[in-house]
């Protein structure tokens, strides 16, 4: 290996390294994704003033981060003191389910308390599904109507088999009526109708849905890249993705206030729908007419010591729980009239088809970076097989989707190879004339360019295919690392290709993983078949697998995998060129 070839393996392992920060505050902000047409909002009546906030955990605007105007004129109808302290009529739960999720939801807030993502385990070989509580603030639920307390009790109105029907009276002589219906797979169905018994107007500001509390599950945690995040859709934008910012709107010490979307110092943007997640799971809200305010809140958990490859010692304060909350279009109600909105509110899996049938660039949510495009396709390929391919296993699966890559870039990969072979055997030649022209540069490179002539020699021929195999490797990470699908997915020893092998944990100080030290093998087997004649350059390449297996130590396992086998098949395309093919130096 020359040192031409030296550059393409340095800029690889660079931008691996930095890729989440690329990603993250590079590749987001100046390269996103090309925005889909969506449905134009419903116009709606102007707000006479600014929302006023009574949502569940969502203080006043004058509490707020957020500059608010004046409030509404006098003679308008204002929100009555929520008396919180009374006593709450006895509260009423009602069970709605399908094959998919099971939704519990109560009178106290009229939302959902509990959502169960059937079809997912909490943990491994376990038959409890992976369950969200909402208790303390229930998802789904309306907030910021004139005199609507947080955590207020409901009259149940109605009850059916997938819906229930909540109604409360308000201040000036409102009635709000909420209905939540499940519809269909993880999708709900939200119908609001405020009617105004009064006889004066009410300007109607701040109102709204709300999403619950979102946190990782057991055994996650934010580590590269954050994996509690919020996430919204402008309809002539792209998604945008606000995790990475959660740091510095909401600094240690500094207390949590909510904070609305795009940032404390930005004015207030619509939104056709909003996402709060974590690694695996989402909650979407869509209203019809959109919203015309986000507003985002997190909490902090307990701090946490750790270790950077098992060297660095470092404490942290993660974010260990995020919420949002829609404020709907403003409205100023007449008497005898009345208000209906709707919205879809989904809570369940990331999985690209169901999210892509959803809406528009709700998929995108998994936030694939800027080769989803690569990324997408290797998604469906990887689960196309394990859907098809006995014994339908993502191990299984990885593997052949690797072995397809390399067949596909097997052209590219060769012609590499013979091109270093060429500058090996000419080696000598350009010895001879960097000593002989060594104190003449301009004369040496000409010299050089004509031996390569000569020699039918491209000097970037063992870069460009490896350069050209950099967004499938980035695409490749960004799958594997995020995929449900590889979510407590077994292969032979792995218990769950979606985490570290973590064998023998609470047995040994440290955990051993055997993928990653298997692939520290192969790339120190590989770079023994690629010999140089440069001692340093290659005690350098010597190195790369010492810092590759430190740097895949805690990757997932499915990543692991991935890397492994690809060595073992660049092993086996070396042994191959080695035996059957010997190309002439002077060809």
């Amino acid at each position: 290996m020359k040192k031409q070839d030296l550059i393409p393996i340095v800029i690889i392992l660079a931008l691996f390294l930095a890729y989440p920060q690329i990603d993250r505050h590079i590749i987001a902000k100046y390269f996103p994704a090309k925005p889909k047409s969506v449905p134009a909002a419903v116009e709606t009546p102007p707000a006479p003033s600014e929302p006023v906030a009574t949502a569940l955990g969502i203080p006043p605007p004058e509490t707020q981060a957020v500059a608010s105007p004046a409030p509404a004129d006098a003679d308008t109808p204002s929100a009555a003191p929520a008396d919180e302290a009374r006593d709450l009529a006895p509260e009423v739960r009602h069970t709605i389910e399908n094959a998919r999720v099971r939704l519990v939801l109560s009178s106290h807030g009229a939302g959902i308390v509990q959502a169960a993502i059937l079809k997912y385990p909490a943990e491994k070989d376990s038959e409890t599904p992976v369950t969200f509580d909402f208790t303390d603030r229930p998802a789904a639920a309306p907030i910021g109507y004139p005199g609507l307390a947080a955590r207020t009790d409901f009259e149940v109105e109605s009850i059916s088999d997938d819906s229930i029907s909540f109604r409360k009276v308000l201040t000036g002589g409102l009635v709000l009526t909420h209905r939540i219906t499940l519809v269909s797979g993880y999708q709900v169905r939200i119908e609001d109708r405020l009617d105004n018994s009064g006889s004066a107007p009410v300007a109607l500001t701040g109102y709204g849905l709300q999403f619950g509390f979102m946190e990782n599950l057991a055994g996650e945690k934010d580590d590269r890249t954050p994996l509690l995040g919020v996430d919204t859709l402008t309809g002539s934008e792209a998604v945008q993705y606000w995790g990475a910012k959660f740091e510095k709107w909401f600094p240690l010490g500094a207390g949590i206030r909510p904070v609305s979307l795009p940032g404390p110092d930005e004015p207030p943007r619509h939104v056709d729908w909003a996402a709060v997640k974590n690694k695996y799971f989402t909650q979407i809200l869509t209203p019809t007419d959109g919203a015309e305010q986000c507003l985002v809140e997190i909490e902090r958990g307990a701090p946490v010591r750790s270790t950077f490859m098992f060297l660095f010692p470092r404490t942290s304060v993660p974010i260990a729980r995020v919420t949002a909350a829609l404020r709907l279009p403003g409205y100023e109600l007449p008497p005898g009239q009345s208000l209906a909105q709707s919205a879809t509110y989904y809570v369940g899996p990331k999985v690209y088809s169901t999210l892509k049938n959803n809406g528009p660039h709700q998929e995108d949510i998994l936030q694939l970076g800027f080769w989803r495009v690569i990324g997408i396709w290797i998604l469906k390929i990887m689960v196309w097989i394990y859907e098809h391919v006995w014994p339908h296993n993502y191990g299984v699966a990885i593997i052949l989707l690797t072995f397809l890559i390399r067949v596909i870039f097997w052209p590219l990969n060769h012609k590499s190879m013979v091109s270093t072979r060429r500058m090996q055997d000419v080696q000598p030649l350009i010895t001879a004339l960097k000593e002989k022209y060594k104190d003449n540069p301009q004369r040496q490179q000409q010299e050089m360019m004509a031996l390569y002539k000569e020699h039918k020699i491209n000097p970037m021929g063992g870069c460009l295919p490896m350069l050209i195999q950099i967004p499938v490797f980035f695409a490749l990470f960004v799958v594997l690392r995020g995929a449900i699908e590889l979510r407590f997915s077994s292969f032979l020893w792995i218990a769950d290709l979606s985490t570290p092998e973590n064998l023998f944990k609470d047995v040994l100080p440290f955990p051993i993983n055997i993928l990653p030290i298997f692939m520290g093998v192969t790339m120190w087997l590989q770079q023994k078949m690629t010999p140089t004649s440069d001692p340093q350059q290659q005690k350098m390449m010597m190195m790369m697998p010492i810092l590759f297996t430190f740097m895949f130590y805690s990757f997932p396992s499915g990543l692991s995998l991935y890397w492994s086998v690809n060595q073992v098949l660049m092993i086996f395309q070396l042994a191959w060129m080695k035996k059957f093919h010997h190309p002439p130096a002077n060809t």
